[in-house]
């Protein structure tokens, strides 16, 4: 580990226990979190039939020769 690295971790640390008071506690804060469900949005409402950018229908094909 090099000193640049070091002194970054070091700060980290610091500033984890000065907010939380011990890594036990920023763990479980951590944990709390995680753990809370995600909120759902309601799916998405299909398109209406008709409209402005509507693929056009197909067509029938006229054989080539």
């Amino acid at each position: 580990m090099t000193d640049l690295m070091g002194s970054t971790v070091h700060e980290l640390l610091a500033q984890v226990l000065a907010r939380y008071g011990s890594i036990d506690v920023f763990i479980a804060r951590l944990h709390l979190l995680l753990d809370t469900p995600t909120v759902v949005h309601p799916a998405a409402v299909a398109p209406s039939t008709g409209g402005r950018h509507r693929l056009a229908e197909p067509t029938a094909t006229v054989p080539t020769t």
